[in-house]
């Protein structure tokens, strides 16, 4: 078991990023396979409202990098050029406002953190931009996912035994249930907090608000760290503006954030996986540190899987077994208080010698 336990996290560690494109393509698949599915129900044909969904998702995708590529390109070039400004602007207004100098020892540590920060962010946001545009060929996959979902869950579950069939059976529908509901509500999500990052940005007339709201758009897919990654790059071009500015888009990005903590995050992901925020957030770091950003976009959809899987294969077994025990206990126990009864005793008691026998006492005796 050890061996193969290490040889399956060998094999693993070699194709997980295969993986993740699968997984990726699965969640998107879910996109195009719902609404295709509601027009059939309403009299189009799927295969004519799968090909218009595959149409309107890859226009919109095409629509918005045609937009956000321009402005993405301008910001990285303001922000080269005016970045030493900016950061010597940034020095004497915290000197300002903390009484201490633009020498001074917090001023040195601010402009360092804010420099690394911006150092390891821009090859950060040109990987984003590359993973984007390779892309399509996780939705040429995901096209084939949503045309004959039935074909490929029947593939799936011919490699499982009859025996154990049921069950995995029962896993594959549960988790797609799950799936679904997370991935239809989390895309609803997105789309919000696309339109109102827009809107919050364009009356702080943040250049490239499109761009900085499609990002954040599109880090509102990961739990947890999302927002705030979605949150540097608006402050970094806030900042190029004015501190108070960056200040007030902080100020905003944090709210936003906790009123989708308390509205959309218990509405849709608990619900839909039902999984504890703070196992969730244990898996996203052990995902993020083993496997780097990928792992973040596919953390929630794959412990979801798990947590599916461990519950029927493990967990519901064995509570069944313990009830089976404790029904088994019971019943001996029953057994034996019914053989303890007199009542029900079928054994006469053993008879007594007649050498042995008491004599009985007369009348006489008895009235002497």
């Amino acid at each position: 078991m050890g061996m193969l336990f290490l040889f399956l996290w060998r094999f693993f560690w070699l194709v997980h990023g295969a993986v993740f494109v699968v997984l990726l393509a699965i969640l998107i698949a879910i996109v195009i396979h719902q609404p295709a599915r509601w027009l059939a129900k309403h009299g189009l044909p799927f295969r004519i409202g799968l090909v218009l969904m595959v149409i309107l998702f890859v226009g919109s995708m095409v629509g918005l990098l045609w937009a956000m590529i321009p402005q993405v390109v301008s910001q990285m070039r303001v922000l080269a050029v005016q970045l030493p400004a900016t950061v010597e602007h940034a020095q004497t207004w915290l000197g300002e406002e903390t009484g201490q100098g633009p020498n001074s020892e917090l001023a040195r540590n601010v402009t360092r953190q804010f420099t690394d920060f911006v150092g390891r962010f821009v090859p950060l946001a040109f990987n984003m931009i590359t993973t984007v545009l390779g892309s399509f060929a996780i939705i040429v996959l995901a096209s084939f996912f949503a045309a004959q979902p039935n074909l490929y869950r029947s593939l799936l579950l011919g490699l499982v035994s009859p025996e154990a069939r049921p069950q995995w059976t029962r896993i594959y529908d549960e988790a797609g249930r799950s799936l679904r509901s997370w991935v239809i509500g989390k895309a609803l999500t997105m789309l919000l907090i696309g339109v109102v990052t827009y809107v919050g940005l364009t009356l702080f007339k943040i250049p490239g608000a499109l761009a900085l709201a499609a990002f954040a758009a599109l880090m509102e897919f990961i739990p947890n760290f999302g927002p705030t990654i979605a949150a540097a790059p608006a402050m970094m071009v806030a900042f190029t503006i004015s501190p108070m500015t960056a200040v007030y888009v902080a100020l905003f990005y944090f709210l936003l954030q906790q009123v989708q903590n308390a509205i959309t995050v218990p509405l849709v992901e608990q619900r839909a996986v039902n999984i504890p925020p703070a196992v969730l957030l244990v898996w996203q770091l052990m995902l993020a540190l083993g496997f780097g950003l990928m792992a973040l976009f596919v953390a929630t959809p794959l412990l979801a899987v798990i947590v599916v899987a461990v519950r029927v294969l493990y967990v519901e077994p064995q509570e069944a077994r313990s009830q089976w025990d404790r029904r088994e206990a019971l019943a001996a126990q029953e057994r034996g208080e019914a053989l303890a009864d007199p009542a029900d005793t079928v054994l006469d008691p053993p008879p007594i010698e007649q050498a042995d026998r008491p004599a009985r006492p007369s009348l006489s005796s008895d009235r002497t």
